[in-house]
């Protein structure tokens, strides 16, 4: 009885990872950093990076060639679970991002986070550990009043922290950007009002490549069961 064929696309270095993990599991795994469409008949499933599942959904692109080569995509980025565990990496590799970035103790610092949801909350709970001042609002506030920010990060994937918000900040606060694009800055008033902006794109990919793509594994071989 012939092995699951399945074809892990991607540069990330997650993917490698996951195809590896995928392989220990007992599947046959061919590894490919381009998306080929004409190259996919003869596997049983396709998992791709991130970007093949813009929203949490599987881009028409890519599902319109695994319908032509009757290869099932598996869209991991729709578990919840994943997302959960995504979410905790990302906190964590921000947590160095910051640290990277800054000259002072996060015990001295006062940190607004903007975005409630999965990222926000595990942003809060991480820097929760340390004797710092965090605000959250899950939507971008009208007026800080008196407040003085060290920190903003950004999880909204909207082009919400505009040029008014800008201007209430002091110009050696940090701004980190972790949403998908096009992000939550006006970037022109960045520039304009020389704040630095910090963008953070793909954090579990870049700091934690091998929990993230055993993360990925494991939801990928429960989708499996499913299909």
């Amino acid at each position: 009885m012939s092995k699951t064929t399945i074809c892990v696309v991607g540069k990330d270095k997650r993917q490698n990872y996951l195809a590896l993990y995928l392989q220990e599991q007992g599947l046959t795994v061919c590894r490919k950093e381009e998306f080929e469409p004409d190259n996919l008949k003869g596997f049983d499933y396709l998992v791709g990076p991130v970007t093949f599942y813009p929203a949490g959904k599987v881009s028409s692109e890519v599902g319109e060639a695994c319908r032509k080569a009757q290869v099932k995509v598996i869209n991991y980025m729709a578990c919840e679970d994943l997302l959960s565990k995504n979410a905790e990496l990302t906190a964590e590799g921000l947590l160095a991002i910051i640290i990277q970035n800054t000259n002072f103790a996060l015990a001295a610092s006062r940190i607004l986070i903007l975005g409630y949801g999965r990222c926000g909350k595990a942003i809060l709970r991480l820097l929760s550990k340390f004797s710092c001042l965090v605000d959250i609002y899950d939507t971008v506030p009208a007026s800080l009043k008196y407040a003085s920010y060290n920190i903003v990060i950004n999880t909204i994937p909207a082009p919400v922290c505009t040029k008014e918000f800008l201007i209430q900040f002091e110009p050696d606060c940090l701004f980190f950007e972790i949403a998908s694009s096009p992000g939550g800055f006006d970037k022109i008033a960045i520039e304009e009002f020389a704040l630095t902006l910090v963008n953070c794109p793909g954090i579990p990919g870049l700091y934690s490549p091998q929990s993230a793509g055993i993360a990925i594994g494991e939801t990928v071989l429960k989708m499996m069961q499913t299909h």
